[in-house]
């Protein structure tokens, strides 16, 4: 289970692998006053015409694109600090978009697996108190729905879902 909560004190949570030991990490969005603010922008472009399910994900390619604040003394959705400082977090977020496959990202909607930073994966604007990160992230392969944040914990190597049910990488 992520030691994160969304809505509480992040609101995307980015995990991988080879990073921490696929431990979860909040990040905070910004309130701009923009469409983005404080969410995830989806776009899928299908490719395939074909209505077979195997074909009609093989052919979707999703861009989903998220802003992340760095900044010290920045507050959490539920008003307390943030626990982690500028430097952190954005060293942090700089290990994720190294990754070209195998990120997951778990949003508000679910969770997203097999995503990777491949092409533009980051547009930075850096100023004196807080630094905004515009992210895009692509997915790698076959495209499956978002995956229930809960149900997904269950898949985990102690969770109780079986094999034939589970969620995997």
């Amino acid at each position: 289970m992520s030691a994160y909560v969304l809505g509480e004190d992040c609101h995307i949570i980015l995990s991988h692998p080879d990073i921490d030991g696929g431990t979860d990490y909040g990040f905070i969005c910004p309130q701009d006053g923009t469409v983005k603010e404080e969410g995830v922008q989806i776009t899928r472009r299908v490719q395939s015409v074909d209505t077979t399910f195997a074909d009609m994900h093989a052919g979707t390619m999703l861009w989903i694109s998220f802003d992340v604040i760095c900044a010290d003394d920045l507050r959490n959705p539920n008003g307390q600090k943030h626990a982690k400082s500028r430097l952190q977090d954005y060293a942090k977020l700089n290990e994720y978009l190294l990754k070209s496959e195998g990120i997951t990202l778990t949003t508000p909607v679910g969770t997203f697996l097999n995503l990777g930073a491949l092409g533009y994966s980051a547009d930075e604007r850096h100023r004196p108190h807080h630094s905004i990160i515009k992210c895009e992230l692509n997915n790698v392969g076959y495209y499956f729905p978002p995956v229930d944040p809960a149900l997904m914990a269950l898949s985990l190597w102690d969770g109780t879902l079986t094999w034939e049910t589970s969620f995997w990488r």
